[in-house]
């Protein structure tokens, strides 16, 4: 029984000594750089963010005029045509309206001179 209980009391001690090394190791906490603080490496990332939203944007215009539709004009498009069509010809009939030639009243003019 003494032989089990010493056998027992070194695997206790190697488990806690373990256990001690496991805590005070630093191999699960993130990596210190010297120098370098967290915010710079975020602008870092802000910076990169930025480039690749440059180069999606460059990316994507480039396609909508690769893939652009030709020949079709949008339905806003044609019913604007049709409005600005219809108000320049009421614009023109209003303008023939005004200018129309009206023959003097006879008889009234002539008699004063």
């Amino acid at each position: 029984a003494s032989n089990s209980s010493c056998k027992m009391r070194s695997f206790i001690a190697a488990l806690f000594a373990l256990a001690l090394v496991a805590v005070s190791t630093e191999a699960f906490a993130p990596a210190t750089f010297l120098g370098r603080t967290a915010v710079s490496s975020s602008t870092e990332l802000e910076a990169c963010r930025v480039n690749a939203k440059k180069e999606k944007r460059q990316r994507n215009r480039e396609n909508m005029r690769k893939f652009a539709k030709r020949g079709k004009t949008s339905r806003k498009k044609m019913m604007r045509k049709v409005a600005s069509q219809q108000a320049r010809q009421e614009e023109n009939e209003f303008l023939a309206k005004c200018f129309m030639t009206v023959p003097p009243p006879e008889g009234s003019d002539q008699g004063s001179r």
